[in-house]
């Protein structure tokens, strides 16, 4: 369906949910027409205005089966078991229901009931836990909101989602008008809530980068959740197994770490929110010993590159997000207690839609996204929808348990990206169009190859180039601008940002940097920005990508003061890692390593440079300095003996 002039029709199911489909192909079963033909932005245009709100689906499964009355079972069963952890604190089942029930109170004397959104702007923790939970026992759905973000995508977050309420543990967050606050606390009632809620209703809204500028809501039901938690036995978390909860609250990954554990009888134990460096993680995987994780591929990388036998401390590891290099998830492999699985699934389809398990004997030329999970469906279609043979590349599109309800407020966006299932039996059934490229495998599973749009991942996090480039373009000092990724792999890969001036505006790269710090979340802005003149236009006057230069690896060409030079053993150490990290020829003592395009995965590979060396920093103590130099004086004073003699 990619050719944009193709005569369409709006169709319906009986759920009333609407979607596109080819006018002179046959509706699949359970779809009709709803009256409307035209080109794909005409029909898409009709459904913005003629579908305002998704309703609840009945799913025809009990109403006891949502997510809350699965742990408030468990807490009337193993009352005394523990629930949820963070370092030395700890909650049983039998406290996180309580204390989940006298929020879940206060929530509901300000009005939240069924299907009310509620932002949570806690950071991951046993607090955390408590406030999602309790959101779920109102009735609600939560909306987790980093508070790290810019106001801005607060403010926009808020209002898009409508969520009227917000739980935190500080008021300081700037609300708007007529949203209220709720701060973390017991209740007086800890008896559990009779608030009657359907595995149709809602239970969270993620949100994820949108390349028209605009993010996404993901809005997901208790029983996408609960088909995750339940259907799968290669997900099946054992009763008193340890998930470690590493995932920021807003990345959908949070949901397998948290209810993966609390609907089973599992524990949750969340580690530190701050960033931590190998040896940091390291140690706490080796005294919490995980039965269950999950680490984005960029991260994972680093960790095997750095400190393998981590690993033998955790019982199964699923791993994904981009890329997998065969050679690292297989060294994994062979030191894991269990299993390390090689996992597949965007947000819409509830985490995780495909996986692997991982020979570490197999000789794997490129790491499989894997067979789909039970109940959910995969296939490899063509622009027609036609099912390809094993081994032609099409869009992979995904179908069966899971998918998400909607795109929140985002009727015509849904229908597109939400079409009619023509392979399903179930009547009215849909499948998600990924815009992934893959292949069919001989056995079965499925090949990532590569993009259909825009799309890329950094650092595990789905990000929109579109999205930057549209806040990029709002500078008023900016003409033209563009966004590329440049990087061989995860771990080196990072967003360039070029930028013209408008007239005889000046532009700089300080002030772009803190002009995006403003607009968007710390993985949406870019590394580096490189200014030009002008950018280069195609015959069609649009900006030639292709024929952007490259970024530079000469600092004297990102437009900042002379450098200052390193003048002892340590600041010359330390400047010539921070320089190979970055790739860069030199580094000034004054400069900071974000503003030369650090980022967390890049300072995790400095902390590593440096421990290689003798020099043992945490993460804190590194991202603490304002400037290399006040990185070498950290060293100093920390050290015994000056780098100098340390060699």
């Amino acid at each position: 369906m990619a050719d944009e002039n193709e005569k369409l029709s709006v169709v319906r199911n009986d759920g009333q949910q609407f979607s596109i489909w080819p006018a002179e192909r046959p509706l699949p079963l359970g779809w009709h027409e709803a009256g409307i033909t035209g080109t794909r932005a005409e029909c898409l245009a009709h459904v913005d205005q003629v579908w305002t709100d998704i309703k609840p689906q009945n799913t025809g499964t009990p109403v006891n089966n949502v997510l809350h009355r699965v742990v408030e079972r468990e807490a009337a069963d193993c009352p005394d078991a523990v629930a949820v952890t963070a370092g030395e604190a700890s909650l049983s089942y039998g406290e996180l229901n309580a204390r989940a029930n006298g929020l879940a109170r206060r929530l509901t004397d300000r009005g939240v009931g069924v299907e009310t959104r509620v932002a949570v702007a806690v950071p991951r923790s046993i607090e955390f836990v408590v406030a999602v939970l309790a959101v779920l026992k109102a009735g609600g759905a939560y909306v987790p909101l980093d508070p790290e973000y810019p106001a801005e995508r607060r403010a926009f977050m808020l209002a898009d989602s409508g969520a009227t309420v917000v739980v935190g543990s500080t008021a300081e967050l700037d609300l708007p008008a007529g949203v209220d606050f709720v701060a973390l606390g017991d209740g007086t009632d800890a008896a559990n809530l009779d608030v009657e809620v359907d595995p149709g209703n809602l239970a969270y809204i993620i949100y994820t980068s949108g390349s028209t500028g605009v993010p996404k809501g993901v809005a997901i039901t208790h029983a996408d959740v609960l088909d995750l938690v339940q259907a799968d036995p290669r997900l099946g978390v054992g009763r008193g197994e340890v998930v470690a909860h590493l995932a920021p609250t807003a990345f959908d990954a949070s949901t397998f770490e948290i209810w993966c554990a609390l609907g089973r009888g599992g524990r949750v134990a969340a580690l530190s929110p701050q960033q931590v460096s190998v040896s940091e993680l390291g140690d706490a995987l080796r005294a919490t010993r995980p039965d269950w994780m999950f680490i984005t591929s960029g991260l994972f990388h680093l960790l095997v590159d750095h400190d393998v036998d981590m690993f033998a401390s955790v019982g199964v590891l699923l791993t994904g997000g981009d890329v997998l290099s065969p050679q690292h998830v297989q060294a994994a492999a062979k030191v894991i207690r269990n299993t390390v699985y090689a996992c597949y699934g965007p947000t819409e389809t509830t985490v995780f839609a495909t996986l692997h398990a991982v020979d570490p004997d197999a000789d794997y030329e490129r790491m499989p996204l894997g067979g789909g999970l039970q109940n959910k469906i995969v296939r490899v279609l063509n622009a027609e929808l036609d099912q390809l043979p094993v081994g032609e590349v099409g869009e992979i599109h995904l179908g069966g348990a899971g998918l998400a309800r909607c795109y929140h407020r985002r009727p015509g966006l849904t229908a597109e990206r939400f079409l009619p299932d023509p392979y399903s039996e179930v009547p009215g059934a849909r499948m998600y169009r990924t815009g992934d490229l893959g292949r069919l495998l001989p056995n079965g599973e499925v090949e990532f190859v590569g993009r259909a749009d825009r799309q890329v991942k950094i650092r595990g996090y789905r990000v929109e180039l579109g999205e930057v480039e549209v806040a990029l373009n709002a500078h008023p000092s900016v003409s033209a601008a563009a966004v590329l990724v440049v990087g061989d792999n995860e771990v080196d890969k990072r967003m360039v940002a070029y930028a013209a001036p408008a007239g005889t505006a000046i532009l700089t790269a300080t002030g772009l940097r803190s002009w995006m710090a403003e607009r968007l979340p710390a993985y949406l802005a870019p590394s580096n920005y490189l200014l030009l003149d002008k950018l280069p236009l195609d015959q069609n006057g649009k900006v030639n990508r292709k024929a952007l230069p490259p970024p530079w690896k000469s600092r004297c060409d990102m437009g900042l003061d002379e450098p200052v030079a390193p003048q002892t053993d340590t600041e010359r150490l330390v400047a010539q890692v921070i320089a190979d990290v970055l790739s860069l020829d030199e580094v000034s003592m004054d400069d900071s390593f974000f503003a030369l395009g650090g980022d967390s995965l890049r300072s995790i590979r400095a902390l590593e440079s440096l421990r290689a060396v003798g020099i043992k920093l945490t993460a804190r103590q590194f991202i603490g300095q304002e400037t290399i130099g006040g990185l070498a004086k950290t060293i100093e004073s920390i050290t015994d003996d000056r780098v100098g003699d340390m060699r």
